[in-house]
């Protein structure tokens, strides 16, 4: 096309004259080192000049001198050669900033609080005279008053000394202040107002110098106002981090817990920072001992998987044809195969456990089994050792057990003595599983049926308890009495592990319509009489053969493992947590420390009590769950602690409880079922869809885990030890069963809690335990999802095993390395360590300094049962791994003893002895984890990205360019941005998502956010504390982001119910006039496509490029660009013509919502009532600010477009593609602002309304709005809106009326006052007294209307 020109300007000057020319190179370009640099010089540099500039404006302010303050800027500009280059990038500009107010502000604070300190000093020293004085403990304690004073005082001291320092600063304007960043406050900076320059000097130096000095009171006194508000901010920061936050604190500083102060703040800031704490509310030693039952039971579960999968893998190859569909001989084989393992359970459980497999008729009876079945010696061998390996672990198990229970008699009578666990019955306390609760029955709907013949023989025996009665049943009701049992079946009874139901109660004389049953065979036996009379139940047998076969009793060796294991290491696992916090109560008696638990409630109100803060309770009523089987004695029996430390042995989450715990009854268990299975089940699916079942997920993870172990400093390890840390972790790491040395390497490290501790996995696995957990049957309905999502679960779990694995496999070499690095230190050192010893610091090391679910606080956990967050949990651990890194550099590198100046050198200054060499003995390992760290945080990246710029000849313009032109998702992240050249010397860009995978981009985003702020407001030439608030409140947002966010499921499903078919970006998916039938399909859709486990667009896209067809929008895909997307790594094509329509579709928004603030919104000058000129004045204001801001995003993404070798032409035509007037979008080429003006139509409105009301407001009005227009007429659209209310004699809302403000009510007719610096003369016959009508009037309306307005006036 043509090269366009736009009418309305003056220049005339051709859009296909880019005077951003794509692909010139800059002559250099000024990275952020170098910009910091230069900045930090340039900032030493004006800290004399900011001396100088306020002697310079003092006397220029007094008259005394004319421009001595111009004069001395321009002469600080020739000594100063880094300025130009700092402040070309973000960095540069902060440090600047920084620098010269950090040194004048803190040697201002530093005097002052000397001075104060002195001051308070001398105070005290006069309380002290005369000590004779009767009046002495008055006088004492006035001295103590003074002193919770003094810090009080020296602080207020230290905030007005370091804003005084502050006043010395040299570039206050350019920096400006955090009441510029709001854009209100007392402390918003006079910029350029009231004073007339021509050629950059004042026309009036004496008022210049005056507003100069009126900001530099308002800069420092930003600090007195806000500082405290920071100041508190950090030391909540500080305080909550040292309470517990990163690397968790040792059982020795729970008495330095916040929890314990007696200062109401301590406490509200440990209820808040707890929320982020490892620990939670948890007292330390409690948190540890918990974390160490978890992990403990979670190694005798993967024995008994081991066990398991061991015997199955061989016996399986005894019946080959079990699992063969299609084989005649399969059911013959399964049955064979049941009684087989019926078999293993015999063996299992024959004469007494602690004894070795012996010769009996069970064991030659299996034996030959396996030997007629051709199975080898090895493959028997592997049998026999689970069964004797499994014998040894219930020994082990019950050995624990008994010691937990303190006195023998309080245990069942099997289990009283070591030599009487005879197996037989330690068969009957462990019990036996049935197939009924692996499939329950509801309303007669189930997978489990009992076979006739069962059924049968539990009806013989109810008709003959019936006709014992006097009683006969029918074949219908005992039918129904069938089914009772059968739909009210529940797990446990007290005491024992059998089964028991509830049914009509068909005895003779019954009082009550149901009992509850169960079908053990017991012996009650009376001894005494009266008080002392006791009845002992004795458990003879498993009871009636006829009711165990109508629920479907497994008799499987298979079963009777993880059920055993399961159940005897849940309580010997309680007996080593009691144990472990007796221990730490006994050391801190010993230490004369604060303990958990005291016996006496007084004591414990006077040490844990916190001046009447914390509830003291008895521990009795909280721990009854954990005993309630009452095989292990409560031997924390009549302790008193807070209420806090006893609520936290309480293992369930009291937020997923709130949503979907258990205990709810009536109308809230609806709700709860409602939300559970409507809500969470579609999230659980969704989580597990986007992350164990997708390849990319599994290629992040696996990159995430890499960086787990650069950022420790394990990969700067000897190529020995690296390899040897690489093939442990290769040879350990869980996919499916290992060899046994292995195995048992593995469950050690479970113990240490170095392995599986995934936190995605953790929040998936805790919510799929969540929404599965009831078993009861009472819910056909809710019985129905668990059984799917038990179906999806299993169908998952070689994928879950497979994201595990990536994660343990980088932990386990962490591990490894860690502790061959920590043997080799302290050997060095000459320093002792056992073996178990390195193995605990190197575990704590790895669990505090590496992402781990088991140290993320309850309240983070228990966002998984809310519709919110997407495995908040990742967040939280990354952000808890990070600080334990930076805490363990310390641990590491900290000289021993006092220093004068830095104690983590090489060489450092010990008092009393001089410079001497570092002595901690882990200083090297400290520097390879700082090197790693550093790499990992960021240094990695930015690496990275020079290297693309290196190699590609891409620019850092193109970089910031790009963040206006990519998904708002993407708005932030660091990409790195490639390109390809044609023959014909046309470039193509793409770009490819860093932060996608790296894990540590949760860190590194705040920090690049806020560098991108003030850069963003470097390019509009805007300040630097409205861009630098800016870019901090965008590094909070992505750090909040994680955990308020609509989890992928519920977002999609609110979508629906809630946005009425809107997104949560505006987008609708269908309207009101959509049909039915499309309506259900595109809902359907975008419910379903958050449970595919592939990106639905992605696999679009692998198809078109496979096919190498174009999608139906035309785009064409190139394999080679697509299959790097699925390693999350996909190349992304930068195409600023195709995403112009967005941006149009979006400006046009902007504009409509602009003028929408003139006439309608809230102002609702239109709706017919009364209002003043001056608010009808103060919208148009308003309308055009919003307007100026929208044409301004618009003109700097058309420039950013420029960076990418795409014209002006090209996308003029996209905009005339599109029907919008080239007076429109030619002044956004250029960069100068349209303002708005309103349509003859509005003012019509108007004058309508001033007639009905009897005023005229917009008369009044009209010729502010005729200057608000000449003013804003061209204004660069590459810098700030410059203009205020007060130029045109509006006040703000909230402002005072004061200096430069002009009521425009009082001024009638006459043009306001208004500020010469940023308004244009006014045009000629403006005045409404000469023509009878405005310069509005005049420019839009015809001859005939203008005629009757002035008749309307009077004037026609």
């Amino acid at each position: 096309m043509a090269a366009y020109k736009d009418p309305l300007l003056s220049s005339g000057a051709s859009l296909s004259k880019d005077p951003l020319k794509p692909g010139a190179e800059d002559e250099h370009e000024v990275s952020q080192l170098e910009a910091g640099l230069n900045g930090i010089a340039s900032g030493i540099i004006k800290i004399p000049e900011g001396f100088a500039s306020l002697g310079a404006e003092i006397m220029d302010a007094t008259g005394m001198t004319t421009n001595a303050a111009a004069k001395v800027e321009q002469a600080f500009d020739k000594i100063n050669p880094f300025e130009e280059i700092a402040e070309q990038r973000a960095a540069g500009k902060i440090l600047e900033a920084l620098v010269q107010i950090g040194v004048p502000a803190g040697a201002g604070a530093k005097i002052a609080s000397k001075l104060a300190t002195k001051a308070l000093k001398a105070r005290k020293a006069g309380t002290y005279v005369n000590l004779k004085n009767p009046n002495l403990k008055k006088g004492v304690e006035k001295v103590f008053k003074l002193n919770d004073k003094a810090r009080i005082q020296r602080f207020g001291a230290a905030v007005l000394g370091g804003a005084a320092g502050e006043t010395l600063v040299a570039d206050v304007e350019n920096i400006g202040t955090i009441g510029d960043a709001l854009k209100f406050g007392p402390t918003q900076l006079e910029v350029d107002a009231e004073v007339d320059y021509e050629g950059g000097v004042a026309q009036d130096p004496q008022k210049d110098a005056v507003r100069k000095l009126f900001n530099r009171v308002k800069f420092g006194a930003d600090s007195v106002l806000y500082f405290p508000f920071i100041y508190g901010g950090t030391k909540v920061l500080g305080k909550g981090l040292k309470a517990g936050t990163g690397a968790v604190g040792k059982a020795a500083e729970f008495g330095k817990d916040l929890a314990l102060s007696s200062s109401k703040i301590d406490q509200n800031i440990n209820t808040v920072m707890s929320a982020a704490r490892p620990t939670s509310n948890k007292a330390t030693p409690l948190f540890l001992a918990t974390n160490r039952e978890a992990a403990g039971k979670a190694a005798d579960a993967n024995f008994a998987m081991e066990q398991v999968k061991r015997m199955d893998k061989e016996v399986s190859k005894m019946f080959p044809s079990v699992k063969s569909f299609f084989n005649k001989s399969g059911k013959e084989n399964a049955a064979k195969q049941d009684l087989f393992y019926k078999d293993l359970k015999d063996l299992m459980f024959e004469g007494n456990l602690q004894d070795k497999l012996g010769k009996t008729a069970t064991y030659k009876k299996i034996k030959k089994q396996m030997t007629d079945a051709k199975l080898d010696a090895k493959s028997q061998g592997v049998v026999f050792d689970s069964v004797y390996n499994t014998r040894q672990k219930f020994v082990k198990l019950l050995n624990t057990v008994q010691e937990g229970s303190a006195s023998k008699a309080i245990l069942p009578k099997e289990l009283q003595e070591t030599t009487g666990l005879m197996g037989d019955r330690v068969k009957l306390i462990l019990g036996s599983t049935y197939k009924i609760f692996q499939n329950p029955v509801v309303d007669n709907l189930s997978s489990y049926k009992p076979a006739i013949e069962q059924i049968d023989k539990v009806k013989a025996i109810l008709k003959r308890h019936a006709t014992l009665n006097g009683r006969e049943l029918t074949e219908d009701q005992l039918d129904y009495r069938i089914n009772e049992i059968l739909t009210n079946v529940t797990k446990f009874s007290k005491g024992t592990q059998l089964p028991s139901f509830k049914m009509t109660d068909i005895t003779q004389g019954a009082t009550t319509p149901d009992v509850r049953r169960n079908f053990q065979r017991i012996l009650n036996k009376e001894t005494g009489k009266g008080k002392t009379k006791q009845v002992t139940t004795q458990v003879l047998g498993p009871g009636s053969k006829a009711f165990r076969e109508l629920l479907g009793e497994v008799d499987d060796a298979r079963q009777s493992i993880f059920n055993g294991v399961g159940l005897l290491s849940s309580m010997a696992k309680r007996s080593e947590l009691v144990d472990s916090l007796l221990k730490t109560n006994d050391e801190a008696i010993a230490n004369k420390t604060t303990q958990l638990f005291y016996t006496d409630k007084n004591e414990a109100i006077k040490q844990l009590g916190a001046a009447g803060l914390n509830k003291i309770v008895a521990l009795d009523e909280y721990l009854k769950p954990l005993f309630k089987d009452g095989v292990l004695l409560n031997r924390l029996k009549g302790m008193h602690t807070t209420q806090d430390i006893a609520e936290a042995f309480d293992p369930v989450n009291k937020i997923s409880d709130f949503f979907v715990g258990a205990g709810k009854t009536g109308f809230t268990k609806g709700l709860s079922t409602a939300y559970k299975y409507g809500f969470l089940t579609p999230k659980a699916g969704a989580q597990v869809a986007k992350t164990v079942l997708s390849p990319t997920t599994h290629m992040r993870n696996f990159l995430s885990a890499t960086g787990f172990a650069l950022a420790n400093g394990t990969l700067y390890t000897s190529p020995k030890l690296f390899a040897q840390a690489a093939a442990t972790a290769a040879k350990t790491v869980q996919f499916g069963v290992r060899s046994p040395k292995a195995m048992e390497e593995y469950r050690e490290m479970l113990e240490l809690g170095v392995v599986n501790s995934n936190t995605k996995m953790g929040d998936y696995m805790s919510l799929l335990k969540d929404i599965g957990a009831s078993r009861d049957g009472s819910n056909f309905a809710a019985n129905m999802f668990q059984n799917m999502i038990r179906r999806m679960a299993k169908l998952a779990e070689p994928a879950q095993q497979l994201y595990t694995l990536e994660d343990d496999v980088f932990k386990i070499f962490n591990y490894k390395v860690e502790k061959a690095r920590l043997g080799n230190a302290y050997a060095k050192a000459g320093i002792k360590r056992t073996e178990q010893q390195l193995k605990e610091e190197a575990a704590d090391i790895v669990r505090n300094t590496v992402p781990n679910y088991a140290y993320v606080s309850d309240i983070v956990k228990g966002l998984r049962s809310t519709p919110f967050g997407n495995f908040a949990s990742f967040p939280t651990a990354i952000l808890n791994s990070g600080l334990g890194i930076g805490k363990r550099i310390l641990t590491e590198m900290r000289h021993s003893k006092p220093t004068k100046g830095g104690n983590m050198s090489p060489m450092v200054f010990e008092i009393g002895k001089g410079m001497v060499k570092n002595d901690n003995p882990l200083y090297g390992i400290g520097m390879k984890r700082l090197l790693g760290a550093s790499s990992a945080f960021g240094t990695l990246g930015v690496g990275i990205g020079a290297g693309y710029k290196a190699i590609q000849g891409t620019t850092d313009k193109q970089e910031q360019a790009l963040e206006r032109w990519v998904a708002p998702y993407e708005e932030g992240d660091k990409k790195f941005i490639s390109k390809e050249v044609d023959e014909n010397g046309k470039a193509t860009y793409y770009y490819q998502n860093w932060s996608n995978n790296n894990a540590y981009d949760y860190l590194e985003s705040p920090f690049r956010r806020l560098l991108a702020g003030v850069q963003q407001g470097m390019e509009t030439n805007d300040q630097l504390m409205p861009g630098f608030v800016k870019g901090l409140s965008d590094g909070f947002e992505s750090m909040r982001e994680p955990f308020t966010s609509e989890s992928i499921a519920p977002e999609a499903i609110i979508d629906i119910l809630v946005r009425g078919g809107v997104t949560d970006t505006g987008r609708k998916l269908y309207t009101e006039a959509t049909p039915w039938d499309d309506k259900v399909r595109i809902i359907a859709q975008h419910l379903l496509k958050t449970q595919v486990p592939f990106s639905q667009s992605q696999m679009a896209r692998l198809y078109y490029a496979y096919k190498g067809y174009p999608d139906p929008r035309g785009n064409v895909y190139e394999l080679e660009d697509e299959l790097p997307g699925l390693m999350g790594w996909r190349l992304i094509k930068i195409d600023p013509i195709k995403g112009l329509g967005f941006k149009i579709t979006g400006y046009n928004n902007q504009r409509k919502n602009a003028t929408s603030e003139f006439t309608g919104r809230d102002a609702k000058l239109l709706a017919g009532g009364r209002h003043t000129p001056e608010e009808i004045a103060r919208q148009f204001f308003v309308a055009n600010r919003a307007l100026f801001n929208a044409q301004s995003k618009m003109h700097l993404d058309l420039k950013a477009a420029n960076e990418f070798e795409v014209t002006d032409d090209d996308m003029a035509e996209v905009f005339v593609d599109r029907g919008i007037p080239s007076g429109t979008y030619g002044a956004m080429f250029e960069g100068e602002f349209r303002p708005y003006q309103p349509s003859t139509n509005i003012l019509d409105k108007f004058f309508e309304i001033d007639e009905a009301n009897g005023t005229n407001s917009i008369e009044q009005a009209l010729p502010i709005i005729d200057q608000m227009i000449e003013a804003f007429q061209n204004a660069p659209l590459d810098e700030p809106f410059k203009f205020k209310m007060r130029d045109f004699g509006i006040q703000e809302v909230g402002e005072e009326k004061g200096r430069g403000y002009v009521d425009p009510l009082q001024s009638s007719l006459n043009t306001p006052q208004v500020d010469t610096s940023v308004v244009r003369a006014p045009m000629d016959n403006m005045n409404v007294s000469q023509t009878g009508l405005t310069a509005t009037e005049q420019a839009l309306l015809s001859p005939e209307e203008q005629g009757i307005r002035l008749r309307q006036r009077g004037m026609g």
